[in-house]
């Protein structure tokens, strides 16, 4: 017998390997889809289960949810799944039949790596298709910003170049290397950001509860305490979690911070965000403009402010359907990342996304 243990909040680990039990909601689901996405068909029918990936092996799977649950029952887990935890070395070093420890997320500040070295426990750290999903819709609406997109499209579906004149006539029209990109939080969506960011040559600076040395020349950022990053960002994106501690930590003073032509980007969670606060600054003009995939209430009432800035473009306030991490099959491949490690160690395989 072969114990896995599962230890997250949500069900992302095992989502992508479970879904055609879910028969009734994939299929309500895929009926959200056009007839010619093939998402449509292929939701179900083909994404692998849990028992056909280990159809040849005899497994136990435990889910749990709080240290304490795993702490019960990790002396005989032989392999371990965490999903953004943070695990003590003391419940670790209890583990001691552990043959795998794979984290889901390349951000693995939560795996004490040092005991893991000490007991010999091989850590990989898969990357999430999902949370790349999410920081390229984020780069997407930067993008939309500086190139001032809804206008170009607007000139055209209006016809706006008979009085304008044709070329390059519409205003505010940006080049991304003159500016400096802020991200709040450097996690795992972040630092794809960073990534983009190098790859147009535009400068980045990041604030994070934790900061990472290591990673800086990598990424090519520089840290900044929280109140520089809300001064020095030209375009400010929001990469932190949503837990108590956290809710409206983005308020009035931070706003008031912020350059009058700024671009606020948040795709993490609505409830970071004093709305309220965020509105008056957009309305009066002490902001450049704003990209929503989250907001505070979801989904948002009809007659939200929020929309009526939208809809103007004056105020460059796009706005979307908590839909960044939205791409073909991004719950299946993440649980298969996971999932085929596993697999791989147990048929003696080289192992992927291994941590050194």
């Amino acid at each position: 017998m072969i114990n896995i243990v599962v230890w997250e909040e949500y069900n992302y680990v095992l989502l992508g390997v479970q879904i055609r039990k879910e028969i009734e909601a994939a299929n309500e689901m895929a009926k959200r889809l056009p007839p010619d996405n093939p998402a449509r068909v292929e939701w179900a029918k083909d994404a692998p289960l849990f028992e056909e990936i280990f159809a040849d092996y005899e497994t136990n799977l435990v889910k749990v949810s709080t240290l304490e649950e795993l702490d019960a029952v990790i002396a005989d887990c032989d392999y371990l799944v965490v999903h953004k935890q943070r695990l003590t070395p003391e419940v670790l070093r209890k583990g001691k039949k552990i043959k795998l420890l794979q984290h889901m997320g390349e951000d693995y500040r939560g795996i004490p790596m040092e005991t893991a070295r000490e007991m010999g426990i091989p850590v990989c750290a898969t990357p999430l298709i999902n949370y790349i999903a999410v920081a390229e819709h984020a780069w997407m609406l930067l993008l939309n910003y500086y190139k001032q997109m809804r206008e170009q499209e607007r000139q055209m579906k209006e016809r706006l170049y008979v009085e304008r004149g044709w070329g390059a006539t519409v205003p505010n029209v940006r080049i991304v290397q003159d500016y400096t990109l802020g991200l709040l939080g450097f996690g795992e969506i972040a630092r794809p950001m960073a990534n983009y960011a190098h790859a147009f040559e535009m400068k980045c600076i990041y604030w994070d509860k934790v900061r990472f040395p290591e990673l800086e020349e990598k990424y090519h950022v520089e840290y900044v305490e929280w109140d520089e990053l809300f001064k020095r960002a030209d375009v400010l994106s929001v990469h932190i979690p949503i837990m108590p501690a956290t809710e409206k930590i983005i308020g009035p003073k931070e706003f008031a911070l912020m350059k009058p032509d700024a671009f606020f980007i948040n795709t993490a969670r609505g409830k970071l965000v004093d709305q309220p606060a965020l509105v008056d600054a957009l309305k009066n003009r002490r902001l450049g403009g704003a990209a929503l995939d989250v907001m505070y209430e979801e989904p948002p009432p009809v007659d939200d402010p929020l929309h009526a800035l939208n809809e103007d473009p004056n105020y460059n306030v796009i706005l979307t359907s908590h839909s960044a991490w939205q791409g073909h099959w991004t719950h299946v491949r993440d649980s298969l990342n996971i999932w085929l490690n596993v697999y791989r160690h147990l048929r003696s395989e080289p192992l992927q996304y291994e941590v050194t």
